[in-house]
């Protein structure tokens, strides 16, 4: 492998966008190299170049060539709240069920759909969660310097929740829970509330000749 002199490369590529650029055509390595110390960017340019390790804070996903200035803003994923502790432990789930093409909250008559977890517990209880999927949108306009119409940034269409009650113990629904259970027993949600409360003496019944069923 090719050795390199850093007088040479002072020399040869006087700014970091030109050293970065240099390292990245060469070795498919990006390098973030702006408001380093001089020495320490010519080190690390002729690590790349010669293979050695590259440390972790020099090290970047973007192209050198590209200019942050030309780049549309993403805005930030939102957490979820972690889980509540309402909620029964985890360990005495009893059933389990995802539902992959139920209408969305935020379109309900659209053609988007969304993927929920619905997870029953040993006391009756049911819960769901909607896991997603998010959606990247465009929002606004503006002109970039190459005359072109963009965006201003992209936002998220984020049906997610975190997981929470449809139907209580004593078998009284919360407010969305009768919205899902009248949607899953109805004609279009096919008949899926039946796969959802499942009978779990029925379940434990299987188990009996078939430990995986």
């Amino acid at each position: 492998m090719a050795t390199y002199d850093i007088e040479a490369l002072k020399a040869d590529l006087p700014t970091a966008k030109d050293l970065a650029q240099f390292v990245f055509d060469r070795t498919g390595i990006s390098l973030d190299l702006i408001g380093k110390s001089k020495d320490d960017q010519y080190q690390v340019a002729k690590n790349a170049l010669e293979g050695k390790k590259v440390p972790t804070e020099f090290a970047t996903d973007l192209n050198p060539y590209i200019d942050k200035k030309d780049l549309i803003p993403v805005d930030e994923v939102r957490k979820l709240p972690v889980r509540s502790l309402d909620l029964p432990d985890i360990e005495s789930r009893v059933h389990f069920f995802g539902a992959f093409n139920m209408p969305h909250p935020h379109d309900p008559q659209g053609d988007k759909k969304v993927q929920i977890n619905f997870w029953k517990y040993d006391n009756g209880l049911i819960t769901y969660q909607i896991m997603g999927p998010l959606e990247q949108i465009p929002v606004g306009e503006k002109i970039n310097r190459y005359g072109q119409t963009v965006p201003e940034k992209y936002s998220w269409i984020d049906p997610r929740t975190d997981e929470q009650i449809l139907r209580r113990p004593d078998g009284t629904y919360t407010e969305k829970g009768r919205g899902l259970y009248a949607f899953c027993s109805g004609e279009k949600g096919s008949g899926l509330w039946a796969m959802i409360d499942r009978n779990i003496m029925s379940v434990a019944a299987k188990n009996i000749t078939d430990p995986w069923a």
